[in-house]
């Protein structure tokens, strides 16, 4: 198939966004990518007012999330595509239903197995997957689940209580008795320790990089080192989070 096909990216993490961007083009120079999206509510008005054939989706964005986007594009001839790091189960419900999905961190080989699936459903111009069956399956699935069980956290700003999404989370710090949670609009406490939260918070996207504090990997601008030591750039904040030693090993690529 050599005619230009039209699509849209839509994951909030820029790194994850670029390298999928990457890697389609390579295997796929045809592919125009009319607009990448930061959230789900950008993703789906793009693609009401775009129209395209394809939509890339990660499952865990802000706003909305992917299968709530595909929810609302049901009967839409755009066809979707989930982006997921979700574990083997979860995919066992894609392949089940044959729904194309590319796997984070996104690898070439199984990039290529679903750029060849999309041309081949392109060029027959075969109807795009009925979503309500799947997504019916996959919100069963455990993975799928637990991104939505406990996604609002009750937070103490001065006398007030503030909702906030954990994805909106940049990272926890913890003393004794309280932990801090800190978001673009929002700096208090919560009542956890960081053993609990760790029991409820997604380990795909929430990393320990200290004793005391959990950093949500989307929202880390970069990895600056000092000498032997390593501080972590959070999107939007002056202040930088030490990485203890024993955590070096989740930045070795440095």
């Amino acid at each position: 198939m050599s005619e230009t096909v039209r699509a849209i990216l839509a994951d909030d993490e820029p790194f994850m966004r670029a390298a999928l961007r990457e890697r389609l083009l390579q295997l796929w120079p045809e592919l125009q990518i009319e607009q990448e999206c930061e959230d789900g509510v950008g993703a789906l008005k793009a693609i009401q007012r775009l129209q395209p054939q394809l939509a890339f989706l990660d499952i865990r964005m802000p706003g909305l999330n992917g299968l709530q986007v595909a929810q609302a594009l049901q009967g839409a001839g755009t066809r979707v595509i989930f982006v997921t790091a979700f574990d083997t189960h979860a995919i066992e419900a894609f392949e089940a239903r044959a729904l194309d999905y590319v796997l984070k961190p996104v690898e070439l080989p199984r990039l290529a197995k679903t750029v060849a699936r999309l041309r081949q459903a392109l060029a027959e111009q075969a109807a795009p997957q009925q979503l309500a069956q799947v997504l019916k399956d996959l919100q069963q699935q455990p993975a799928v689940r637990a991104a939505a069980a406990g996604d609002w956290l009750q937070v103490a700003v001065g006398s007030q209580v503030r909702l906030v999404h954990v994805d909106d989370v940049q990272f926890f710090e913890s003393d004794s008795k309280y932990t801090r949670v800190v978001a673009e609009d929002c700096d208090g406490l919560i009542r956890l320790s960081l053993k609990e939260l760790l029991e409820r918070l997604d380990p795909q996207l929430f990393f320990q990089t200290h004793r005391s504090v959990v950093v949500n990997r989307r929202h880390v601008r970069g990895v600056h080192r000092r000498g032997e030591a390593l501080e972590l750039e959070i999107k939007g904040r002056d202040e930088r989070l030490k990485v203890s030693t024993q955590h070096h090993h989740l930045f070795k690529a440095l």
